[in-house]
Parts: structure tokens; sequence; C-alpha cells
């Protein structure tokens, strides 16, 4: 499923995964593309475009700081727009997660009138 939506990209995330990269970065003081990929469970690659299409939209800002361990990194932090785009996530992740309770319970049903 195509969840974060680019000018003339897509970037093919599950609303989940997409969520769970915008709460990582949210939470993170400081946090490397190469942690942020480990965390969210995508290459690193991955996570370097959708950082730059996320960024390219409005969704995050960064800023050049020196890091704990005394190098140059970046710091990510959510917009406005972030964090309304995190909102929206949210509300279709239990969209999702409501939809799953129901095809369960009708799985379960199901079995229970084979036992």
């Amino acid at each position: 499923m195509n969840v974060i939506k680019t000018r003339g990209t897509s970037m093919s995330l599950s609303i989940e995964r997409a969520l769970n990269l915008l709460r990582v970065i949210e939470k993170a003081e400081e946090i490397s593309q190469r942690e942020l990929a480990e965390k969210v469970d995508v290459s690193l690659g991955t996570a370097n475009q959708t950082i730059r299409a996320l960024i390219g939209e409005g969704i995050l800002e960064t800023s050049v700081v020196t890091t704990s361990k005394g190098k140059r990194g970046q710091t990510y932090n959510l917009t406005s727009v972030g964090k309304e785009q995190r909102k929206h996530l949210a509300k279709l992740r239990i969209q999702e997660c409501e939809q799953d309770i129901l095809c369960l319970n009708a799985e379960i049903n199901k079995l229970k009138q084979e036992i």
C-alpha cells in the first residue's frame, strides 16, 4: 500500500510502518538514518529515500548538529504538517486494526462451528 505520496513518487510503506517511522522520528532526540532504518525495519536506502521525500513534502525538517558522540549529524523533526500526517495515519491504522478484529472474530466463529 502506498501511504506516503510525494511529488512524482510514492513510497511503498504500510500504514503501520509509516506511522512507526513518524513516531520514532518524533520521539528521537538524535537518530541516524541507519538507526531509523533498523528501528522501522526497512533498508537504509528506503529510509534515506523516505526521509528525502518527507522533507520535500514539508513533513520533516532537519538541522545539522554535533551528536553526543562528537560527530556531525542531522536531527529530524516533524513539522506541523508531519504531526497532522501522523494523526491521519493513526486513524487509518485504527481502521485497519478494527477490520482485522472483525475478520478474526468471523474466523473464530467459523472454527468454533467446526468443533
